[in-house]
């Protein structure tokens, strides 16, 4: 059957079920004239794919092609939603949390550096240099056992120890 042929019936088709078609649409996404947008998107959809290639079972193929554009639709939009803000007014601006912390959180914060400190006092010069690169200059344990001339394994334990002992004077758990 060539092109003119299929896209003939689908047309007769399409002209038969438009409004069956926009029945349907409409009932998924709550909107007559979105509904009849995304009829006529289906039409040149379905006449792409007649081009492209032949489609045995026209009917079954026009509304599940509705059906999947109904869904990308509703998908998109959830999806916006979710990423939007909408503010209704100057009161609920000021609701939202601001990123900056409170004056109770800086002062947990410098209690827990003060203890950090003390307790990289305490540990080993190596471990305390190991525990510095590693975490304040985001050197990986590799460079570290270059820079040091140790063992990438010597690395790898004294900064668990390390990190251990930080983690028991914070007051966490290790996971």
């Amino acid at each position: 059957m060539d092109t003119g042929d299929n896209q003939h019936k689908l047309s007769t088709l399409f002209i038969g079920q438009r409004g069956a078609l926009i029945r349907m649409l409409s009932r998924v996404v709550g909107c007559a004239s979105l509904a009849e947008d995304l009829a006529q998107e289906t039409y040149l959809r379905v006449a792409k794919a007649l081009h492209a290639r032949p489609i045995e079972h026209l009917r079954p193929f026009l509304y599940q092609t509705a059906q999947y554009l109904a869904f990308d639709h509703l998908r998109s939009q959830r999806s916006k939603r979710r990423f939007e803000c909408q503010l209704g007014d100057d009161n609920q601006a000021s609701e939202v949390a601001t990123p900056a912390p409170g004056p109770e959180t800086q002062a947990q914060d410098q209690q827990q550096l003060q203890r950090f400190g003390q307790v990289l006092a305490t540990l080993p010069k190596r471990q305390q240099q190991i525990l510095v690169l590693h975490k304040l200059q985001g050197l990986s344990q590799g460079e570290i056992a270059q820079r040091l001339q140790v063992s990438l394994s010597t690395v790898e334990k004294d900064l668990r120890t390390a990190l251990n002992a930080c983690i028991k004077a914070t007051d966490r758990q290790i996971p």
